[in-house]
């Protein structure tokens, strides 16, 4: 487990927790289930003398600030920091930040709590193309990039095209990129046609914001080298 700071929330595994728990109600999962999918989650975390103070702070803290304490949560965290938390983990200096943060939150845990607020739904990014489409990329110098849609990959957050760019007969050039185009496309794209997609698509290795491939456009448009004629397409 990675720490950055001895706040609660600076480490690795108290900022997955928190992550974790509010996507589950972003997603609608009432905040009964929530906590019994966090604790089957990250049960290897609970009861283990390192990781155990991280975990139930971090929940404790997160439902507190989302109005939604629960007593067992509430009763084990005040638990944990009564029998000296993770300050084992701690050198001197640190070890007494970190004891003023878990003090608190104890009296934090113990004291009035909010009214459970709103959690909204997330809204999924959706992706501008999809597969088996063709499209041109419009570029800065007022030149267009022809592309193809391999393959839409879902995520929790939105769909994410994989494109590679390809020539006016469909031929993907040498040396070019297969990207897994990041969500919120920001430059001029238009369909302009169909092709067969494959059926199964390999991830790329590389990922990339439209904007980036606009500009890795531009350069493979004006690289002869790149041009996938006499047998250099892949």
């Amino acid at each position: 487990m990675g720490y950055s700071s001895t706040a609660i929330f600076g480490n690795d595994l108290a900022s997955d927790v928190r992550a974790t728990y509010r996507e589950l109600l972003e997603d609608g999962v009432s905040a009964e289930e929530a906590l019994l999918k966090v604790e089957k989650e990250f049960s290897y975390a609970s009861n283990d003398p390192d990781n155990r103070a991280a975990f139930w702070t971090a929940l404790a803290a997160t439902q507190m600030q989302l109005g939604r304490l629960d007593d067992r949560v509430r009763d084990q965290t005040i638990a944990v920091i009564d029998s000296g938390g993770d300050l084992h983990m701690w050198e001197s200096t640190d070890a007494a930040r970190r004891k003023a943060v878990l003090a608190k939150l104890r009296s934090q845990l113990l004291g009035p709590q909010k009214r459970p607020i709103r959690v909204r739904p997330h809204k999924r990014e959706l992706s501008p193309v999809q597969a088996g489409e063709t499209f041109v990329l419009g570029l800065q110098d007022g030149r267009e990039a022809r592309f193809r849609t391999l393959a839409v990959h879902s995520y929790r957050v939105g769909d994410v095209p994989i494109v590679e760019m390809v020539d006016e007969r469909g031929r993907p050039y040498r040396d070019g990129v297969r990207a897994l185009v990041a969500f919120k496309q920001d430059v001029p794209i238009r369909v302009i046609g169909r092709f067969r997609a494959p059926s199964k698509v390999a991830m790329p290795d590389v990922s990339c914001t439209w904007r980036a491939l606009q500009l890795h456009a531009a350069k493979l448009l004006s690289d002869p080298e790149a041009k996938p004629n006499r047998g250099l397409f892949h």
